[in-house]
């Protein structure tokens, strides 16, 4: 689901990347206060109506942009999300209900539906977990299983799922959130599932559906050095329960408030996107502008008023960047948000990113804008247009850093496009010196088994930023950024493959690049341009 920028000692900044027995019941009270029952939901299941049936469209459409509304019809078939989330911001837990909407869109009758647990796996979730307490589906308990360190719930349908048709799940789900990283003992904790400094991060807190495609489900484990989320498109509608002290930064727009002695009560409602995040803190402060139709939101900490403002203007001049590069940004919000993280200076979810506090003590130094940048970047390349970041991490993390040297060539003309290109082909030029070169489009459990998080930032974000400043001198800029525009528009909402981004640029060219591609993608070293 995001970038995972490694933060190495010998790098100013690296381009911003027990068994639980499941039986139909109640969750366990997180001790909010707040008069939210779950258990009686589920006694007497909701059996919520299909997306044609709501007023589905009138209520998401106000995450996007007027000329994007039309998508949303033709995109009802995707999975929607209806979450009641509790969040006990002083014990660091939540409770909750989801909703699930689900069409089968394969070929396929489907006899059990996968969902993944993220925050289970550890590694870059640090310690916390997530506990799923019972499952219904159309309205009836159904046997479940875990599997993968409790990443994986095997739900079992009570009747094969055929092609086209819908089932609806309600899953009873409750979490603890670790607190400063998770400890010692869970060294690869970023903070995406986190509480520090008064600020909760909550990335993979809800069960989410599994991808299944032409290969089957994917189910891999929690990566320890990159994204972990590989997921489709879907639509989200949450009601969020937190304390009324709290400032809310989330996937989506708000479109609704309630507030009820000293508890607040948010509506919030997202387009098409992969997954959904939650940022809360009681410090933050929040600046804001809107840019192209599309508001723009810096949330940061005391202190940091400066460098929230700086983080608007870079976010703001980087999105008009990659909207003229590209194509328009669909949604009418954009949100950044300062938060204490560990080995990463930013993680990119839809419509929202985290940026690491300790940038924000140096919002002049290089690392600052180049995260920004980067981070804004994949919202096109990697929500929009989604990949196998197991399979191919290097399709959107690649493209992405290198649309981070757009920015820099539209805010400081050719010098500053050159100084980034340099930048880049000097790390390059380290990892060869050390003699730790490697295939880009080598997949991340490669990259993992290496054993040095170095070659994957330098050869995946590094070496493959450079082959798309190699591939825009070979063919041109007309031709470069028409295959990058039309990639855009035949894989928007979808998940790409590799093979779909290089025949566009074949294509756009003219030019057969087979032997260019072998050398740059499939070969370990590449000459020096």
């Amino acid at each position: 689901m995001h970038l995972i920028a490694l933060i190495c000692s010998i790098s100013i900044w690296l381009l911003s990347g027990c068994l639980v027995r499941l039986t139909p019941g109640s969750p366990t009270n997180a001790n909010t206060g707040v008069p939210v029952e779950p258990t009686k939901v589920l006694e007497t299941p909701s059996h919520f109506t299909t997306q044609a049936e709501t007023n589905f469209i009138e209520e998401q459409s106000q995450a996007v942009l007027p000329e994007f509304r039309t998508d949303l019809e033709a995109l009802r078939d995707l999975p929607y999300y209806r979450i009641d989330l509790t969040v006990n911001f002083n014990e660091l837990t939540f409770e909750g209900i989801a909703h699930i909407d689900f069409l089968n869109n394969e070929n396929i009758s489907l006899e059990r539906i996968y969902f993944r647990l993220f925050p289970n796996g550890k590694k870059t979730y640090g310690d916390g977990s997530l506990i799923v307490t019972a499952v219904y589906v159309n309205g009836q308990p159904v046997e479940t299983k875990l599997s993968k360190s409790d990443t994986v719930l095997d739900v079992t349908l009570l009747n094969p799922l055929n092609p086209g048709h819908r089932t609806t799940f309600e899953i009873a789900f409750q979490g603890q959130v670790p607190r400063d990283f998770g400890g010692e003992e869970t060294g690869a904790g970023y903070g995406i599932f986190n509480f520090s400094d008064g600020v909760l991060a909550l990335s993979g807190w809800y069960p989410i559906l599994a991808v299944y495609d032409e290969d089957g489900w994917h189910l891999d484990p929690v990566s320890e050095l990159g994204d972990s989320v590989y997921s489709e498109m879907a639509f989200y509608n949450v009601n969020l329960t937190v304390d009324s002290s709290l400032a809310v930064a989330a996937t989506g727009v708000e479109i609704g408030r309630r507030d009820e002695q000293g508890i607040t009560r948010y509506h919030l409602v997202s387009g098409p996107v992969r997954d959904y995040f939650l940022a809360l803190s009681a410090s933050y402060q929040v600046v804001s502008e809107e840019v192209a139709g599309t508001l723009v939101k810096s949330y940061y900490l005391p202190g940091h008023e400066d460098a929230g403002r700086t983080a608007l203007r870079i976010a703001s001049d980087s999105l008009l960047v990659f909207n003229e590069r590209f194509v328009v940004y669909p949604y009418s919000e954009l949100e950044l948000v300062e938060a204490p993280m560990r080995y990463a200076l930013g993680v990119e979810y839809p419509s929202i990113f985290m940026v690491t506090s300790e940038s924000y003590s140096e919002p002049d130094d290089t690392s600052f804008a180049a995260t920004i940048a980067h981070e804004t970047a994949h919202q096109w390349w990697y929500n929009l247009v989604g990949n196998d970041v197991f399979d191919d991490p290097w399709l959107d993390e690649a493209l992405t850093t290198y649309s981070t040297g757009l920015y820099y060539e539209s805010k400081f003309g050719e010098g500053g496009y050159q100084g980034y290109s340099e930048y880049l082909q000097n790390r390059y030029d380290e990892l060869l010196e050390a003699g730790k070169d490697e295939v880009i489009t080598l997949d991340l459990p490669g990259f993992e088994a290496l054993g040095d998080p170095r070659i994957y930032s330098r050869v995946v974000y590094t070496k493959g930023a450079l082959f798309f400043k190699s591939l825009r001198e070979k063919i041109g800029d007309e031709a470069f950024f028409e295959a990058l525009q039309n990639y855009f528009e035949n894989q928007k909402y979808r998940l790409a493959k590799p093979e779909n981004l290089l025949v566009e640029f074949e294509t756009a060219s003219g030019q057969k690049l087979e032997d260019f591609y072998q050398q740059w993608l499939y070969s370990k070293t590449t000459p020096k341009p």
